[in-house]
């Protein structure tokens, strides 16, 4: 009996670890699929000439890149953008847009859950992407 409550622990424990860990991974996923969608923009603004807008849509909790279909982020992070960007004719969209010359407006984009974040920021200048991963504050 003692060797079916500790085998039953064990397997709580092994479970209890997968899901954090399987949490903490789609958070990183989700960081890196924004960080590529806005090296994207900022490839299509420097291909096509003409300014490109990336938007994040608070309220669906998802993200558009110019020329492809919404991508959704996961639904147990909140989204916090700050952005210079005009927020736009809707509400509940923040935008960060690039320019033909590899620039953009800059800004970040911060997805967390309990106790993990995941930051995207711009560059304004360089239009460069960098994802770091840390504790929210």
């Amino acid at each position: 009996m003692l060797a079916v409550i500790v085998l039953i622990a064990i397997a709580a424990t092994v479970t209890a670890v997968s899901l954090h860990g399987r949490s903490r991974g789609q958070l990183q996923a989700a960081a890196q699929g924004v960080a590529a969608g806005l090296r994207d923009t900022r490839t299509r603004a420097m291909a096509t000439g003409k300014p490109q807008w990336f938007s994040v849509d608070l309220r669906a909790h998802s993200y558009t890149v110019p020329g492809r279909d919404p991508r959704g982020l996961p639904a147990a992070a909140a989204v916090h953008v700050e952005s210079a960007a005009e927020a736009g004719e809707q509400p509940g969209i923040a935008r960060i847009g690039y320019f033909p010359d590899g620039s953009s407006s800059g800004g970040n984009i911060t997805l967390s859950e309990a106790r993990r974040s995941s930051r995207v920021d711009v560059d304004w200048l360089t239009g460069a992407v960098t994802v770091s991963n840390g504790v929210p504050q």
